[in-house]
């Protein structure tokens, strides 16, 4: 009787230990198809040696006013599958916070951000920030690898990332850089216009455009009456 319950007991804990694997499996399948659907991947050559870059923008789909930011991941391609991040000779590139960083551009307005290594993800880095503007984002890396300059600017499209077709083109960027391929989109931040449940919603921008237009008026209707 009592090697009976021990057995059941042992089948119980392998099958809970299956279906964490299963869990922890689909999320991982979840990540990755992420990244490969809502990120563009560009194949570069940069001062003689191959770098698979994958940009993106960190919580896609990104929403006016969400945190968001610059999602960068950078490896060393497998030479017999070179556009995919999964390959098993893939290897991350690290330690590029402490020679690129992203500009972010958005109409005439710019800031530039220092990249974060993600934690305990080698060659994922990270740069914050919050849409407040539905519009055009452009991501413009800067600084050097393998000792040699870059300047690459990758821009959001607004129509369905997943269905921007490739381009197998080897083309000149700069000075020792090159790119051999690329594939994919990111999406530009959305209004939540759509989404917005139960009130309207409106944007942070939106709100300080109404204020400033009350204090307008407030102050014409004063002077006015003088």
């Amino acid at each position: 009787m009592i090697t009976l319950i021990n057995g059941n007991i042992e089948r119980k804990k392998f099958f809970l230990t299956m279906c964490s694997i299963s869990v922890a499996a689909l999320l991982i399948f979840s990540i990755n198809s992420q990244i490969a659907f809502a990120h563009q991947r560009s194949l570069l050559n940069i001062g003689g040696k191959d770098y698979l870059f994958v940009i993106g923008s960190q919580n896609e789909p990104v929403f006016v006013d969400d945190k968001s930011g610059v999602d960068f991941f950078a490896y060393t391609p497998d030479p017999k599958d070179p556009m995919n991040s999964r390959a098993n000779g893939t290897i991350p590139v690290e330690n590029l916070e402490k020679t690129l960083k992203v500009e972010v551009s958005a109409g005439p307005k710019k800031k530039v951000f220092d990249f974060e290594p993600a934690f305990r993800d080698p060659g994922h880095y990270n740069a914050a920030f919050y849409p407040n503007v539905q519009t055009t984002y452009q991501y413009r890396l800067t600084g050097t690898i393998n000792n040699t300059p870059i300047d690459l600017p990758f821009t959001c499209t607004t129509g369905p990332a997943e269905g921007q077709t490739g381009d197998n083109s080897t083309v000149k960027i700069s000075n020792g850089v090159e790119r051999k391929a690329m594939a994919g989109g990111f999406g530009c931040p959305e209004s939540r216009s759509n989404v917005a449940f139960p009130e309207h919603y409106m944007s942070n921008v939106e709100i300080q455009d109404k204020l400033n237009q009350t204090a307008s008026n407030t102050t014409s209707n004063s002077n006015t009456t003088r």
